[in-house]
């Protein structure tokens, strides 16, 4: 069978339970039973002093058969000096059979009687109770006694009951309140009394047996504040020295686990420092490795750069020359060779830009440039590239500067890296490109309806040889420097971008660029930033 226990918390310690617990069972049975005691007893009292008084009102009777056969006051007046002489006895009275009054004598002035023959039996009774006194009644009997004078025979002897009258007695209380309080009072008293040394013995008899528990506790609090392994005495009941010597275990069992995991972490210290200086060496290693690659890809793109500049020069007078004889096959051909050339120059550039962002070697210059020639010059790179996937290209300038201080060729080359990317993944659909600003910052976005990037790659769109679908059957072309550009660009304009996609519907492109109240020109290290 289960049982189930009532838990609660409470702030008081348990000695302090316990004996609320006790002496107010104590209080609580000492006053009920002070209470019934005196009740029980309050009312034998009161049963005795009806009794009392029914006697005394009988005996009265008694003494009142001459009397009332004479019809002579002054044959009751013994009667009734002696019925007066207790002393919870207010008044008397003596009454003829027809209710007519006798005799009768109080103690109060005051006091009256009469009798009302409907409550009247043939017995001794109680007829009135009032508050502070009681009226009793009896009947007055004459036995007449009669017997044959010829025979003289008593088993033939007559007897007749006659009623000559009643008496009433008057009954005061104040004996009987005084013995109930006296009662009560003694009860209580005596409650308080038991009560009181029962207090004591529980609170000895609860200190005796919480002192072991309230040790141990003091031992668990002090181990908790000074952190050491302290034991407790194991002493007290049996519970309380099993508490002890489990707690003594547990202290021990920790002590030899602390000892181990000291040892642990020494040894641990001690490789992870031996880890540590070899992730610093590598991390030099790599550092100088990666600083020597941006240096020889710069110099490496440059060297690639400036004879493929001289190719794409030479290869176009040669194209002008073919036209100028109406070779026409033969100059679109190089018309093709100078595209392709320019792709080339192209990522050459993208590496040579990255190349010096790695190695801090990109500057900033910012100086005041025109933003219509600047927006211009960039719809014009980028409306080929609309009109072959068969886009919209729209252009909303909303509230903006003519003049702005900028960095032209970094913040054009953002707008061809965002446009151009929208171009590239949007077919038949539209390429919105909103620019405003206000005195603190220039606001740029680039919207399509283009195949929109999932959710799960678009941490990955800023890094470096990155694209969202880098299989080798890839539908679409690039290298995937653009973006990792045009967030490093940003990064040194101090600029923020953010991407917002939906796969399927499309792409937005936001950036707040700061605006620098002046001409300015600084070199940007990344690797600090």
């Amino acid at each position: 069978m289960v049982m189930g226990y009532v838990t609660f918390k409470s702030s008081a310690t348990l000695k302090r339970q316990l004996l609320s617990f006790f002496i107010g069972s104590v209080v609580i049975l000492s006053l009920t039973t002070s209470i019934i005691t005196a009740w029980q007893t309050s009312r034998n009292v009161r049963l005795e002093t009806i009794e009392n008084g029914l006697q005394i009102v009988r005996n009265f009777s008694d003494q009142a058969i001459l009397a009332l056969l004479t019809g002579s006051e002054e044959n009751a007046q013994e009667a009734v000096n002696r019925t007066l002489g207790f002393e919870s006895i207010n008044g008397v009275a003596v009454f003829k059979p027809n209710g007519e009054l006798l005799i009768s004598s109080t103690k109060s002035p005051n006091s009256q009687f009469y009798l009302d023959v409907t409550k009247l039996t043939g017995e001794p009774q109680l007829i009135d109770e009032y508050e502070d006194h009681w009226v009793f009644s009896a009947p007055v009997i004459f036995v007449d006694e009669q017997f044959d004078p010829e025979t003289l025979d008593p088993d033939e002897e007559t007897v007749e009951e006659q009623l000559i009258g009643h008496v009433l007695v008057d009954y005061d209380k104040h004996s009987l309140r005084e013995i109930q309080q006296s009662i009560f009072v003694n009860n209580i008293v005596i409650g308080g009394v038991i009560t009181v040394v029962l207090a004591f013995l529980m609170s000895w008899g609860v200190n005796r047996l919480t002192l072991p528990l309230s040790a141990l506790s003091q031992t668990m609090e002090t181990a908790r504040d000074s952190g050491n392994y302290t034991k407790a005495d194991v002493n007290g009941a049996s519970e309380i020295r099993q508490m002890a010597a489990v707690y003594n275990q547990m202290m021990t069992h920790l002590e030899k686990q602390k000892s181990q995991l000291e040892m642990h972490r020494a040894t641990l210290e001690s490789e992870v420092e031996i880890r540590t200086q070899e992730l610093r060496v590598a991390r030099d290693t790599a550092l100088t490795a990666n600083r020597h690659k941006s240096e020889f890809l710069a110099n490496i793109s440059h060297e690639l750069r400036t004879p493929l500049q001289a190719i794409i020069g030479y290869t176009d007078l040669v194209k002008e020359d073919l036209e100028l004889e109406c070779m026409d096959a033969q100059a679109e051909d190089l018309a093709k060779a100078i595209r392709s050339a320019n792709t080339l120059l192209g990522l050459i550039n993208n590496i040579l830009d990255l190349a010096k962002i790695e190695a801090g070697r990109m500057d900033l210059y910012l100086k005041p440039v025109d933003m219509e020639f600047l927006i211009n010059d960039t719809l014009e790179t980028v409306q080929p590239m609309a009109a072959a996937n068969n886009n919209q290209l729209l252009i909303d300038k909303g509230n903006l500067n003519s003049t702005l201080v900028v960095d032209r060729q970094k913040l054009m080359q953002i707008f061809l890296n965002l446009l151009s990317n929208a171009c590239k993944f949007t077919k038949n659909g539209k390429v919105t490109f909103e620019i405003r600003n206000d005195k603190n910052f220039l606001y740029v976005s680039v919207t399509d309806t283009g195949v929109g990037i999932p959710k799960d790659k678009l941490n990955y769109i800023f890094e470096e040889f990155t694209q969202v679908d880098g299989s080798q059957t890839r539908k679409f072309e690039g290298t995937g420097l653009g973006m990792a550009i045009t967030k490093n660009f940003c990064d040194m304009m101090r600029a923020k971008i953010e991407v917002e996609s939906q796969e399927g519907e499309g792409t937005r492109f936001s950036i707040k660029l700061p605006l620098q109240p002046e001409q300015e020109t600084r070199r940007v290290d990344l690797s600090s930033a």
